[in-house]
């Protein structure tokens, strides 16, 4: 644990948070309170940094990161995306956390860094503890407390027995003040103890976390990697790694091979029909279904096994010469190029899909993640290519957060009305009421399941209800009825102030009259 100046001003400010938390979050849903408090955590972060003497290096921006998804999840209602959001937001603060004093991300060890990440969650636990315990010892031996506190537990021991014989027969002598010993000695409180329970929780739990994550942020600088040997050295950074390289090259190269052979083959036999659309898919006598949900998710499988094989053999893979290095570069750089392929042709048949079926929340992430994937991949080649592994693992992680960044700008609940309600206007007799089996009828758009999205469609929804024929809009009504009366029944303080909540609100009063 890390030396620390003025630990007293550390745990000070972590319970000012703890109560702030408390404030913010005790009976409110995910609001504005989110993206208040995150930014609280990291100017407290600042300022016992400055009082430490221990400013933070380039990784700040992992700071102002974690708070932009933190402002997300007060704007978009969408529950994976508030899942995805939460989890990034953490994510981003823990890695400033082990990161706030070291050199810039991409510098430091890959391995070293998320083992420091691992036992950053084990330290955020117990060193507020000890630290604590520390302040309280050293509060008590320093001046002499436990010698000037001495005689009076001995008092205390002298006066129970006095106090119990007294008490007992003022009890008898007089019935209210029996009555107000009764409540003190049954522990009936002036207060509700589960909710001063749930307040304590709150408090300590926020307090705890904020004490922890400070104090590692406080502890020493992970060491950056040390320089890449120049293009001539190349054998000497091979020998380093030799721990990990336990597979021979002719090995690898086989496996390499073999697998290109055969996505080859696959591949062959998709161009036939890969960007054919309708009418190549006519031919082949299947149907939509039939093509698009037959190797849709086998086929995406099949991508990403396949990077986390490339991978694996770029780590435990000896290249011991440089024509050896330029076969396996040369034979991961087809496969993947291959395997781009595949991902081309489950992305096509998603599409067919959604052209038949319409949009929803499952075929928009997975369409979009093969986007992503494929983005990765090109950057595995890059890395290997020019034997920086950085390049991959920066990338990634960087291409990861503009991804979900892009989710949120996008809202997927509202492209899938949007878009759903687009196909209905092309052929209005494609809108079904009804769920279930009906969805997944060709040409048809289920109004039922755009019903059910969150509130980042209603405004969209709302605005659609004059193209719906009578029955449609009645149902739509009942349903948008109910949705406003859970809006105004959810509204329990500016805390819980979101963005998509006020928007769908604001939608549904314009649209429904009181």
């Amino acid at each position: 644990m890390a030396s620390l100046r003025a630990p007293h001003i550390l745990l000070g400010i972590a319970l000012l948070l703890g109560i702030c938390a408390d404030m913010l979050f005790y009976g409110h849903g995910i609001g504005i309170s989110t993206p208040i408090f995150v930014a609280l955590g990291l100017t407290a972060l600042v300022g016992v940094s400055m009082v430490e003497g221990r400013p933070g290096r380039p990784n700040r921006w992992l700071g102002g990161a974690a708070l932009s998804f933190a402002i997300w999840l007060a704007v978009r209602d969408e529950p994976m995306l508030i899942a995805l959001n939460m989890l990034a937001m953490i994510a981003l603060l823990l890695l400033l956390a082990v990161s706030f004093r070291s050199e810039a991300l991409h510098r430091l060890p890959p391995v070293r860094l998320a083992a420091r990440a691992f036992l950053a969650l084990f330290e955020i636990g117990i060193h507020p503890v000890i630290l604590a315990f520390a302040q309280v010892a050293r509060l008590r031996v320093g001046r002499g407390h436990v010698r000037a506190l001495a005689p009076v537990v001995r008092g205390v021991i002298l006066a129970t027995p006095l106090l119990l014989v007294f008490a007992g027969l003022l009890v008898a002598a007089d019935s209210v003040f029996a009555s107000y010993m009764g409540q003190l000695l049954s522990l009936q409180l002036p207060f509700d103890l589960a909710t001063a329970t749930a307040h304590a929780i709150i408090v300590g739990g926020f307090a705890w976390a904020t004490a922890g994550g400070m104090i590692v942020a406080m502890a020493e600088a992970i060491p950056a990697m040390a320089a890449l040997p120049a293009e001539g050295e190349t054998e000497r950074l091979d020998r380093s790694g030799m721990a990990w390289r336990f597979l021979g090259s002719t090995e690898a190269l086989t496996v390499l091979l073999l697998l290109d052979m055969l996505f080859a083959g696959f591949m062959a036999i998709q161009g036939a029909y890969l960007f054919g659309g309708f009418d190549s898919l006519a031919r082949t006598g299947m149907s939509y279904a039939e093509y698009a949900r037959r190797g849709f998710f086998e086929l995406l499988t099949v991508a990403c096994m396949a990077l986390g094989l490339l991978c694996a053999l770029a780590l435990v893979t000896r290249r011991e010469s440089a024509a050896r290095r330029l076969a396996f570069n040369a034979a991961s750089s087809t496969m993947v190029l291959l395997v781009l392929g595949i991902l081309a042709s489950a992305y096509q048949r998603m599409w067919l899909y959604e052209l038949a079926y319409g949009f929803t929340r499952m075929r928009i992430y997975t369409h979009s993640f093969m986007i992503w994937l494929a983005v990765v991949l090109l950057l595995f080649v890059a890395a290997l290519v020019t034997a920086r592994p950085q390049i991959f693992l920066t990338g990634g992680f960087a291409s990861a957060l503009v991804y979900l960044t892009m989710l949120n700008i996008v809202s997927p609940d509202t492209l899938i009305v949007r878009e759903n309600i687009a196909r209905y206007q092309a052929n209005p007799s494609a809108l079904t009421l009804n769920s279930g089996s009906s969805r997944f009828s060709s040409e048809k758009v289920d109004l039922s399941y755009l019903l059910s999205l969150s509130n980042d469609a209603v405004p969209d929804l709302a605005a659609a209800l004059p193209i719906l024929n009578t029955t449609q809009r009645e149902q739509a009504l009942r349903q948008l009825r109910a949705r406003r009366q859970q809006l105004y029944d959810s509204d329990d303080g500016w805390q819980s102030w979101h963005l998509g909540r006020r928007n769908a609100n604001m939608a549904l009063m314009q649209l429904i009259s009181p």
